[in-house]
């Protein structure tokens, strides 16, 4: 769940940290979240001063927003830091426009390139998407087993990931064992292409908040209610996993950090589809009434108005937390049912993670509720 602020997330640990220029295989990068202090423009490179077009995608993290970092690098001086950031989205972002108080480097020098095998030959294309034959397409430029050495990615027309070389030429991310289906942690975008404001690209390989488009927002409270409920309780019974970070505005996605409590024997949230707790809550209802409630539970917990939770309705939010109704300490939201039930994105990560439980399943819950609508 994206539920926490400021050095809550920097408890969020990998198995193994980037190497600084060249790494073979999958190596694993440390997740840390930063909210950022102002608006943030996401960019390719680390020019503060590059256009808003295919290598800068303006306003893409909101102001308190968390930012999820992979890891770090150094270029111009910018909000006082030659600090630059690496997000999970493949952006940079300035590091002195964030919540990091440090004036060093606190997580792991971002590689340059990272090379993984080939799974077939593959041809060398001249831009992205283009076919295996198409007019500057290199022939078996690298084959099968062979270390294919990546720089950046990139999204083509269809949605799909494409991979650019080092030698400045493209393959096909499918035909490349990254082993992810979505993006690659600690890798940068190579553009802006397919990248919205505040979202991640549409679609299940996504890692994180997925995007997608709003539900209606006709009819009365009560219908919007209902509605909103109907699309919760119809993500039960589909298998769906609890993940860390994943799922939202377009329905279940991967999660965005490996390992859960830093222990590899429970697997790897990375590669779990489903939701997290505010995941859920988020996509029911933004597709069941076009209500954009927030990407976390602190943000869901300043939407709609307080209500005592003695006089709970069905669809209101049911939070829990270290303190009670602070949202900057708030570690679990549900939906209320009615007859002390709720539905909820939980542990353990099985196929039965999004399930009805009792309401006080995980101990007290908040004072007050939010009613969204009414």
């Amino acid at each position: 769940m994206l539920n926490m602020k400021k050095t809550v997330l920097t408890a969020i640990a990998a198995l193994s940290v980037l190497a600084p220029l060249m790494s073979a295989g999958t190596a694993q990068a440390d997740v840390r979240s930063f909210t950022a202090t102002t608006t943030l423009d996401g960019r390719t490179v680390k020019d503060p001063d590059v256009p808003v077009g295919k290598k800068r995608v303006a306003d893409m993290y909101a102001k308190g927003q968390k930012v999820n970092v992979v890891c770090q690098g150094t270029g111009p001086d910018y909000g006082g830091k030659k600090i630059w950031d690496l997000t999970t989205e493949g952006l940079w972002i300035p590091d002195g426009y964030t919540s990091n108080p440090s004036d060093t480097m606190v997580l792991p020098k971002c590689a340059t390139s990272k090379s993984f095998p080939a799974k077939v030959d593959l041809n060398g294309r001249k831009n992205k998407g283009d076919a295996a034959t198409a007019p500057g397409s290199v022939v078996d430029k690298y084959e099968a087993g062979q270390q294919v050495p990546v720089k950046c990615q990139a999204q083509a027309e269809n949605g799909t990931i494409w991979d650019l070389t080092t030698d400045n030429l493209w393959v096909p991310d499918h035909y490349v064992k990254t082993g992810t289906e979505g993006y690659v942690q600690g890798l940068a975008r190579c553009d802006t292409d397919g990248i919205e404001p505040g979202e991640q690209p549409p679609g299940n390989a996504v890692h994180g908040r997925s995007n997608g488009p709003a539900g209606p927002t006709t009819g009365t409270n009560a219908e919007k209610v209902q509605r909103v409920l109907d699309i919760a309780k119809a993500q039960i019974g589909k298998g769906y996993l609890y993940s860390w970070g994943a799922g939202g505005k377009g329905g279940a996605s991967y999660g965005v950090h490996h390992y859960p409590d830093n222990d590899p024997s429970q697997g790897d949230d990375y590669n779990r589809l489903g939701f997290d707790c505010s995941g859920l809550t988020l996509y029911a209802f933004w597709k069941g009434a076009g209500m954009d409630i927030g990407a976390w539970t602190g943000a869901q917990n300043t939407k709609g108005r307080a209500v005592a939770i003695a006089d709970r309705k069905p669809g209101d939010l049911v939070f829990w937390g270290r303190s009670d109704n602070d949202s900057d300490v708030t570690t679990h939201v549900a939906i209320y049912l009615g007859d002390n039930r709720i539905l909820e994105a939980a542990p353990p990560r099985d196929g039965k993670s999004i399930r009805i439980s009792d309401l006080n399943s995980h101990g007290t819950p908040y004072s007050k509720v939010r009613r969204i609508f009414g």
